[in-house]
């Protein structure tokens, strides 16, 4: 398995780690944008499905390893597998690209707690129990995203948090449910932005003038840096786009590289102006699979 691609934040490595691709419908991802136009940059399958990615930056400095987000994992029944054209997770083999094993990682951080981002917090056992992925690590997330993940209040947030309970339980000792910006260790900060949940955060690192963002769902591709292009998934679409006017505009103004959640081909990118529209300009693609 090829190594990770890397950037330099001031006294920070951060290494672009992926959970594998995936598929899910492309509708779903795009909303209200008409088929014809996603369709040009992410070709759909027979079932409407795109391919999609499951990055997941690992920000390092000195013993401090800290994982934004955890892909999918090996937790998926056989039916689920097939619905997501998902194994078992890559990220334990991206880890030991870079040396590391799961008990390394000092810290998870999560955007929220769909199962495309939260589920690689455990690893199915051959004999089909669940335990605890990471065991050594704290796992940050905000308060109320675990409240309403816990006691989802409506029938859209039951199927959204569906496998919470089986993903929280092995780790519950390790939870720690913050409220608000919240610096992690210096320099590494969860802002919450709201959007495509109640309670959805951010991860900003920030060292020696440099610095990043992994923007989670508030764009999860190349393609949702267009303003009023959004997921149907999420709860509060004007809050992602408020959201993203201002993770993107600081990102320009600050020469700051994001990275893109879901993208298939670009892991991360620094962001300009081009013609009055948001445009890539430096990029770290996503290597062919070997």
């Amino acid at each position: 398995m090829s190594i990770p691609p890397k950037i330099q934040i001031g006294s920070f490595r951060i290494a672009f780690l992926t959970d594998g691709l995936w598929r899910n419908d492309g509708g779903c991802m795009f909303g209200v944008v008409p088929r014809e136009l996603w369709k040009r940059e992410h070709p759909p399958d027979e079932q409407n499905r795109i391919r999609l990615n499951l990055t997941c930056p690992l920000i390092m400095r000195a013993s401090d390893a800290i994982l934004v987000d955890c892909g999918i994992g090996n937790r998926l029944s056989d039916v689920e597998r097939k619905i997501f054209d998902h194994g078992d997770g890559w990220l334990p083999g991206h880890l030991r690209a870079l040396g590391m094993e799961l008990g390394d990682i000092t810290a998870v951080l999560l955007s929220h707690l769909h199962f495309d981002h939260a589920g690689g917090l455990v690893r199915r056992r051959d004999s089909g129990k669940l335990e605890a992925a990471f065991p050594r690590a704290r796992i940050f997330v905000q308060k109320g995203e675990l409240e309403i993940a816990r006691d989802p209040r409506n029938e859209r947030l039951r199927a959204a948090y569906r496998h919470a309970e089986e993903i929280l339980a092995p780790n519950r000792d390790r939870i720690e449910a913050i409220d608000g910006p919240v610096e992690i260790v210096p320099g590494v900060t969860a802002i919450p932005t709201g959007g495509h949940t109640r309670d959805h955060q951010v991860c900003a690192v920030a060292d020696a003038g440099a610095s990043f963002a992994h923007l989670a769902d508030i764009v999860p591709t190349r393609s949702h840096l267009r303003g009023p292009w959004n997921q149907a998934y999420d709860l509060d679409a004007l809050t992602t786009m408020e959201q993203k006017t201002l993770h993107l505009g600081r990102a320009i103004t600050e020469r700051s590289w994001i990275s893109f959640a879901h993208d298939d081909q670009v892991f991360a990118a620094r962001v300009t102006i081009d013609r009055g529209r948001i445009a890539l300009a430096e990029t770290i693609p996503v290597p062919e699979q070997d």
